[in-house]
């Protein structure tokens, strides 16, 4: 059981990047993607990109997901999920 989380600064389908390196860690079989596709930033000259990342390892049950914009602290949002074995 394993979670990959944090800001990589890469959205899979927009902006400048390796944007092909994001897709196929997102694909890995090992992990699942409980947050695809909700972007976590928006930035003035892109707006809304998802760039920060939880990534469970399959074996764990995602319960639910969330997230929480704090612009006065960061740009990003806060990503969070309650999960179980």
């Amino acid at each position: 059981r394993f979670i990959l989380l944090g800001d990589a600064n890469l959205d899979p389908h927009r902006g400048a990047g390796r944007r092909a390196a994001i897709a196929a860690l997102l694909a890995h079989p090992a992990m699942q993607d409980p947050m695809s596709d909700i972007p976590t930033v928006t930035w003035d000259q892109t707006g809304p990109m998802r760039v920060d990342y939880l990534l469970p390892s399959k074996a764990l049950t995602v319960l639910r997901t969330g997230q929480k914009s704090n612009t006065a602290a960061s740009r990003h949002a806060l990503i969070w999920a309650d999960l179980t074995r």
